[in-house]
């Protein structure tokens, strides 16, 4: 089953009870192509699968989700710093995303090197890319 928008959603909340980001990004984050508020600076979220499930003995199998986080605003601000290193701390490779469905649990998470585009909707849009990470998400998956 795909978890893209379980995982959003775990992202989201765990971005919402971070203790840093909620206050330097005010616009919270928002997933896929919804359309942000008046806040700025603003998250965009969006989760695909990642190549073909690794099938297990027995029911399971394992699923790579490619997460990306990418923060805008309407003009340059000046903590952008502060709030990449708070984003590249949001998720580790012990963090566990819940909640899921169909006994899906996260395995590991691992930040990507960067290698972030601006998509044209945003930049269309006279945002400003200011901060964004990559990450990659292994969850174990049962299949019925």
């Amino acid at each position: 089953m795909n978890q893209s928008s379980n995982i959003a959603q775990a992202v989201k909340t765990l971005w919402l009870t971070n203790a840093t980001l909620p206050a330097l990004v005010p616009g919270s984050i928002i997933y896929g192509l919804q359309k942000a508020g008046a806040a700025r600076p603003f998250a965009s979220m969006t989760v695909e699968l990642e190549g073909l499930p690794e099938f297990q003995t027995g029911n399971a199998y394992v699923q790579e989700y490619r997460l990306t986080i990418k923060v805008w605003s309407s003009q340059l601000v000046g903590n952008a710093g502060t709030i990449q290193a708070a984003l590249e701390t949001l998720l580790s490779a012990t963090t566990k995303l819940a909640p899921l469905t169909n006994g899906a649990i996260t395995l590991h998470i691992s930040l990507e090197p960067q290698g972030i585009e601006e998509k044209e909707e945003r930049y269309e849009g006279q945002f400003t890319f200011v901060a964004g990470g990559t990450w990659l998400v292994r969850m174990q998956e049962l299949r019925y």
